[in-house]
């Protein structure tokens, strides 16, 4: 078979981690992506007095 010919080449671990930490790079993108959207509140806003508006 083909791909158990390519597990044999020399150079197949090298492509398998560059494959690998190239996926993880892309998903550490879309998480930093998507981690950016949360807004957290600031804890200062918490303590402040309630406006007129929101009674």
């Amino acid at each position: 078979m083909v791909l158990l010919d390519l597990a044999d080449a020399s150079w197949f671990p090298l492509v398998m981690v560059i494959v690998i930490a190239g996926l993880m790079y892309l998903l550490y993108l879309s998480m930093r992506h998507e981690i950016r959207k949360i807004r957290v509140p600031r804890s200062d806003a918490a303590q402040s007095p309630e406006s007129p508006a929101e009674k």
